[in-house]
């Protein structure tokens, strides 16, 4: 119903749809790509669509622990204004028993400025009764460099799984970043999903 990401909506609260593909590799080796449409206009320009490429590594052992690096490429095809909004990140995640799970992320562009952006986003999940999980997660993003403020975000919510078909009912909520920022912060708002898998 929505597009929520770092606690910012990038749909202006409409629907959305998104699709993606992953490979793995035995050795750990993986790549994908995920799209999505948006809804960004600003003043000086808009982007209707984001198309994200990824590539990294994933530490696998026989320990409840494991992690991966990547690098991320968050590109805005046809979007307007002289403002190039594509960025790369680089991201480190470390989990435990797949249950727990903390992601670092940095990048030297961010939103095609050259400031530094960085984050920080700890998950949890809780199986619950039959095919539900219980997860929630709190972030920080430090994005001061472009000239607006750093600001925690976080969410709550629960998914059930039948078949390929999962739905997802979360609320999210943040604190208000000041900036140019504040029109695309999230706020306080419940947000329903349907995926399927395959």
């Amino acid at each position: 119903s929505e597009y929520v990401y770092r606690g910012q909506s990038l749909s202006s609260q409409n629907p959305v749809i998104q699709a993606g593909i992953d490979y793995e590799h035995d050795s750990g080796v993986f790549v994908g790509a995920w799209a999505s449409t948006v809804d960004l206009p600003n003043p000086t320009g808009r982007r209707d669509a984001e198309f994200d490429f990824y590539a990294g590594y994933h530490f696998a052992s026989e320990s409840p622990f494991s992690a991966s690096v990547s690098v991320v490429r968050y590109t805005y095809p046809g979007q307007t204004g002289p403002i190039d909004y594509d960025y790369t990140e680089a991201v480190v995640v470390a989990a435990y028993k797949e249950r727990l799970s903390l992601e670092l992320g940095y990048t030297d562009s961010l939103y095609g400025f050259d400031a530094a952006g960085r984050h920080a986003e700890l998950r949890a999940d809780w199986p619950a009764k039959n095919a539900w999980i219980v997860s929630a997660g709190v972030g920080y993003n430090d994005i001061e460099e472009t000239s607006t403020s750093s600001y925690w975000y976080w969410d709550l919510g629960a998914s059930a799984r039948y078949s390929r078909l999962t739905v997802d009912l979360r609320w999210y909520d943040n604190e208000e970043p000041q900036g140019f920022l504040y029109r695309l912060s999230a706020g306080s708002r419940l947000v329903v999903a349907l995926s399927a898998a395959f």
